[in-house]
């Protein structure tokens, strides 16, 4: 869990700021841990599926629902607090969100009594959580420390990554080598929002901007209607979570390990870490090549699905690093691409109402592992896989096209 609390001083840090600059840095690191608590809350059940599976006696398609209904909470959440932390500003959001993370674990605690309704309702709950700060937490980690788009972006990008890591792996091993993994983690989790809410609390900035104030409430981002973003993000969007989500969910169960819960706990933390690991790489592409960083996911995500493949034909564990890495790395690229992108087409007084939006488009692919839970038993995880390669590389196409057009503008401008 350090591990990834270090990860984010290392990210376009300047080398010789003055004390003034030093202590905005120190404030976008507040928010970034907030953010990074918040996230290691949400994706700690995905290595505990497993566990359910046994403790509760529930299936697979049972446990993909739960996984993946959070976002159930979350999307509202996200569309709802993005337009209100443009209007009431971002710390009014991160500081419900980090007690909205602490209920929602309480409640998933209470699944040793009430089981299925305890854990739909804490996974519906962490999902609120989960979007709130999401709506907020890159907006503000902007606001304080202002740089170019594509530094903002990867900073609040490796601040969710890192807990979307580091959380799974954490209670993939307390889950796997203790003797309750449906209480343990979440006790995990308690423990490490109450060392980091005090630090994210008394953040400075997250205030309300007078300019934005004093303009109509929007709800909404006109920009995301823009030709743009419709097809240079819109249009990928849930591939984001789509392809991380089939790594850590969909393949450990392919081939079963002798320890499967730590097992998905770790292919979950290569996943995402890979995602942290890449993220840097998108500001060279986007600054080194007119080819749109988005691009370089969906290829990515096209070569995870096809490594997929061999996961299902040789049914080995080894097998499915390759696969987590490639599909990792393509949610890394695409995360920050999509949301580098919104913060260059989205105005200041819509940038929240926008950034949910784009979330909110990324967390459809959540569902993708509940999708492949029918599709698979019916048609096979081959053609499934085959199916998923075919559309990430379609989906090439419409980012091209505007990037080719967007060159030409600026060529007869």
């Amino acid at each position: 869990m350090l591990a990834g609390l270090l990860l984010l001083p290392h990210c376009s840090i300047p080398t010789d700021e003055s004390p003034q600059e030093a202590t905005v840095i120190r404030d976008w690191i507040r928010v970034a841990l907030g953010m990074f608590a918040v996230a290691f809350g949400a994706n700690l059940f995905a290595p505990l599926l497993p566990a359910y599976r046994i403790t509760d006696a529930l299936n697979q398609s049972q446990v993909t629902f739960l996984f993946a209904i959070y976002v159930a909470g979350l999307i509202p959440a996200l569309l709802i607090c993005g337009p209100l932390s443009d209007r009431l500003g971002r710390r009014a959001i991160i500081r419900p969100a980090l007690i909205t993370s602490a209920v929602g674990s309480a409640v998933l605690l209470t699944g040793i009594w009430f089981h299925f309704p305890s854990l739909l309702v804490g996974r519906l709950i962490i999902g609120i959580s989960m979007g709130m700060v999401m709506a907020a937490g890159a907006s503000w980690i902007k606001e304080i420390a202002p740089v170019a788009p594509q530094i903002s972006a990867r900073r609040a990008t490796v601040a969710l990554s890192a807990g979307f890591s580091l959380g799974p792996l954490a209670s993939g091993l307390v889950a796997e080598f203790t003797p309750r993994p449906d209480v343990i983690p979440y006790l995990v989790h308690l423990a490490l929002l109450l060392f980091i809410a005090p630090i994210t609390w008394n953040a400075s900035g997250g205030l309300p901007n007078a300019a934005h104030s004093d303009s109509p409430q929007r709800f909404f981002s006109s920009a995301t209607l823009s030709p743009r973003f419709l097809w240079a993000v819109a249009a990928w969007a849930p591939w984001v979570f789509g392809a991380a989500c089939t790594s850590f969910v969909v393949l450990p169960t392919i081939a079963e390990s002798r320890y499967p819960i730590a097992f998905a706990g770790l292919i979950a933390c290569i996943t995402m870490g890979t995602g942290v690991l890449v993220q840097p790489l998108v500001t060279r592409i986007s600054s080194s090549s007119f080819i749109p960083p988005a691009i370089f996911g969906l290829g990515l995500t096209t070569v995870g699905m096809l490594l997929s493949l061999i996961v299902v034909l040789t049914q080995n564990v080894w097998s499915v690093f390759p696969a987590a890495l490639a599909l990792g790395a393509a949610y890394g690229v695409m995360m920050v691409s999509g949301l580098r992108e919104v913060q260059i087409i989205a105005p200041p007084a819509e940038l929240g109402a926008a950034t949910a939006i784009y979330y909110s488009l990324t967390y459809v692919g959540f569902f993708a592992p509940f999708v492949i839970s029918f599709a698979a038993p019916k048609f096979g995880f081959v053609p499934v896989f085959i199916f998923g390669a075919i559309i990430a590389l379609v989906s090439t196409y419409p980012v091209a096209k505007v990037a080719q057009s967007a060159v030409r503008s600026d060529g007869a401008s």
